[in-house]
Parts: C-alpha cells; sequence; structure tokens
C-alpha cells in the first residue's frame, strides 16, 4: 500500500515545513522532509515565541520612505542594512516602497488576519497532539513606551487592528507598572493587545512537531537539496544524500527557498530579514506579557530557557555573517527596560528570516511548475503562520478547494504580466 501512495518532498524542516509535513501526511501523502540541519534548529530555534494573532499590520507602512533614511544612519537602529548586500537587495526595497500605499493597506490587512488569526488555537490542537500542550500558552501583547505620543491608539496601525477584532486597552502610569513590576519607571504607557500567544520555547515545540511527523508515518532526511529537476508528472531533487524524486515537492527553506525557486523561472522579490537575540538565563524576573519595546521595536519573552529579548531587522543575504554589535544593542536595551534584573553573560543568536516587501508570505504553486509548491516569506510570523500555512500548501498540492482568497500570496504575483495574446500562445495545444 505505502509503495502506491503519491510521493511528496518537502524542502525546509523549520515550523512552516515541519507543518506542512504533517499536513500532507494526513491527506494520505508519503511524505519526506529534507534539511541540512535538524528540524527547528534554523530560524525555529531563535524566534520570540509569539503567536501573534493580531498581526495585521504590514511592515511597508505610509510613511515608512521617510523614517528608513533616520534608521539607516542610526547605529542603534531597529532597522539597518548590510552595505555590501545593498546591490542585491535594492531591487527589494524599491517594491517595499511601492508597498507602502495607504491604498493597498486594507487588502494586506485583511490577508494577514485570515492567515494569522487561527494562530494560537492551531497551535493548541498541534502541540496537544504532539504530546507538549505545555508549551503553548494563551497571553496578551505588551506594547510599552517612555513618551506617550509614541502609542497613539487613535493612529492607523491600532485602527487596523481594532477594525479586525483586537482586543485594545491602554495601561497608564501606575496602571502598567502594577501590570509589570520589573519594568523600568520611565515607561509612561502601555497598550495591551490580544488574544495572542506564545511558546515557552519555540525550538522544542518545532522537534515536538516533527517527531509527531514522524511517529504518523513520515520520514526525514538530513541532507541539502541543491536544485531541482522537473521532468515530466516527477521533480528530481539533486541533494548531498543523493538523488531523490516526488510527484509534488514543498519548498519551504526559508530564506534559501529562493535559491531552489529561481532557477525554475519564479521572480520573488525574498531577502532575508536578518533577527537577533540575546537570552538571559537566570534573571530573576518573570513577566506577565509577552513585552514589545514600541520604540525600539524588540520583544521580550519569558521561556524555559530564561529572558529572551529578540528583534531588529537587519535586511541582508542569508548566508552573510553575524554583526554580533546587533545583539550588544539588544543587551543594553535589555539593561535599561529592566533595571532590576540578573542580566549577565546571555546567550546570543541571529537567524535569516525570508521577508518579503509586502509582508505576505508566498504560498501557492510556482508558476509553470503545477506540481511544486512554496511556502516561503513570512518574515518574523514564520511561527505564528506555520500551521494554516500548512494546511493551505498541502490542500493545494492535494487538489482541495480552500473557502479563502489565496491571491495575496501568490507566488508569481510580482512576476511581469504576461499580453493575453501570449497566453493563449504558451497554453495552445497545437504549439
Amino acid at each position: 500500500m505505502k509503495g502506491s501512495r503519491r510521493r511528496a518532498i518537502v524542502v525546509g524542516a523549520g515550523i512552516v515545513g515541519v507543518c506542512s509535513a504533517i499536513e500532507l501526511n494526513r491527506r494520505g501523502w508519503s511524505v519526506t522532509l529534507v534539511d541540512r540541519l535538524q528540524p527547528g534548529e534554523g530560524c525555529s530555534f531563535g524566534n520570540a515565541g509569539i503567536l501573534a494573532a493580531q498581526a495585521v499590520v504590514p511592515v511597508a507602512m505610509p510613511g515608512i520612505a521617510r523614517e528608513v533614511p533616520g534608521m539607516l544612519v542610526d547605529r542603534d537602529s531597529p532597522l539597518v542594512v548590510r552595505l555590501r548586500s545593498l546591490p542585491s537587495i535594492a531591487p527589494w526595497l524599491l517594491h517595499f516602497w511601492k508597498a507602502a500605499d495607504a491604498a493597498r493597506l486594507p487588502a494586506a490587512a485583511d490577508a494577514m488576519k485570515a492567515l494569522y488569526g487561527t494562530s494560537l488555537e492551531l497551535h493548541e490542537a498541534l502541540s496537544r497532539q504532539a504530546g507538549v500542550p505545555e508549551l503553548v500558552k494563551p497571553t496578551r501583547y505588551l506594547y510599552i513606551a517612555r513618551d506617550k505620543s509614541k502609542l497613539d491608539v487613535e493612529g492607523l496601525s491600532w485602527r487596523l487592528r481594532r477594525e479586525r477584532g483586537a482586543e485594545i486597552e491602554v495601561l497608564d502610569g501606575p496602571v502598567l507598572h502594577e501590570s509589570e513590576p520589573s519594568l523600568s519607571r520611565d515607561y509612561q504607557r502601555g497598550v495591551r493587545l490580544g488574544p495572542i500567544g506564545y511558546t515557552a520555547n519555540p525550538f522544542r515545540l518545532t522537534q515536538a512537531y516533527a517527531t509527531l511527523f514522524q511517529r504518523e508515518g513520515g520520514q526525514f532526511v538530513r541532507a541539502e537539496v541543491r536544485a531541482l529537476r522537473p521532468a515530466g508528472a516527477v521533480t528530481g531533487l539533486e541533494t548531498s544524500a543523493g538523488q531523490m524524486a516526488a510527484e509534488t515537492v514543498i519548498i519551504a527553506a526559508g530564506s534559501w527557498s529562493l535559491a531552489l525557486a529561481r532557477p525554475l523561472g519564479l521572480k520573488l522579490p525574498l531577502i532575508a530579514e536578518r533577527g537577533y537575540h540575546v537570552t538571559y538565563a537566570d534573571p530573576g524576573i518573570t513577566l506577565n506579557h509577552v513585552l514589545s519595546e514600541a520604540e525600539r521595536h524588540f520583544a521580550v519573552t519569558s521561556m524555559e530557557m530564561g529572558l529572551r529579548v529578540a528583534g531588529t531587522e537587519e535586511l541582508g543575504l542569508a548566508d552573510d555573517p553575524p554583526s554580533w554589535r546587533r545583539a550588544h544593542v539588544l543587551e543594553r536595551q535589555a539593561r535599561a527596560l529592566f533595571p532590576g534584573a540578573r542580566l549577565d553573560k546571555p546567550s546570543r543568536w541571529m537567524g535569516p528570516r525570508p521577508g518579503t516587501p509586502d509582508s505576505l508570505p508566498a504560498i501557492g504553486a510556482l508558476p509553470g511548475h503545477p506540481t511544486i509548491f512554496i511556502a516561503a516569506g513570512h518574515g518574523h510570523l514564520g511561527l505564528t503562520g506555520g500551521p494554516n500555512t500548512g494546511r493551505i500548501v498541502a490542500a493545494l498540492a492535494s487538489g482541495e478547494r480552500l473557502n479563502m482568497d489565496l491571491a495575496p500570496y501568490a507566488p508569481g504575483r510580482y512576476q511581469p504580466a504576461v499580453p493575453v495574446g501570449e497566453v493563449a500562445l504558451l497554453t495552445s495545444p497545437h504549439r
């Protein structure tokens, strides 16, 4: 029976790839998950652990073009560009500025809500099935600022959240500090947002999902995938472990996805939004919320491993070496945030998160290749979007109809438009 099942290969064993493999396996495919690392050892290892069910605000917002130049000359800015990588990422930046259009915002926010809004419920279900329900917890996001004007809940970003069902509560002065006693008294305003969730250990969670996948009959192979070779109904894969083949391939390799998809004709502006973290094993404090510093744009989460401070957007290439100065900035900001905490000798990490200019991932078949799919480009929302992305891409591969608009995530949305006459020529059976 197993030999007669349709074969699928998922390239990438981060949270998106593992969730895609689980969903394909449950639809009757014979699934092999392939990665050069063990499951969860990439970006799924070091993220802030947030299940951001209220993530409906794209990074490219109106007015961002005016702010970027100032950010780029501020060495402590939450956004920096690797200058040596600038020629490679310049096209991405151009698309980013085009995406910062107020007319596009409602549709982009709706697409984000459709993809991420059920994150907590889906992770709760998967974590129970994987035997680790204690790793997924409901919580609230608490945005904090020294300057109250930096958290104006009547602004555009808060309106987008409110219109899509977010619960928003303002905490000023003493009320804020009753809510988070360890917080520096320099902070004057908090805005509590929910409902959301978080995981106490994103690495262990991804590993547990990968174990669930294998327990349900899936196979994991540790190998580097070097190229895809479509050949009729089957796609061959050149890997460091030898040749492989399957009827369907899912590319979920994060920031390295484009290296496999570009030779097949995909034109997608996908770069590495490189994030850093520092984790303090014994901080002496436990937070009541996931915190987000509104002016410096980093997040703080209490985890099994200690207190994790994560953030920054360093735009560059996936294989660029780390710039540990970014981690030092986070350390300095953490000490200012929690003056009474024990913040000594943190571990540090860098991960290249795959990002698109419009903050929406690419989910779907590659143009011209109906059995090769991509699921990449979630930016810092890969953990949030993993379960729903897995459901979507597995349904598409299986020929199921989905009750949601997938056009916003189309992998070919940045492709040049093909004139109608050329479409007829390309699809003609007599060509």
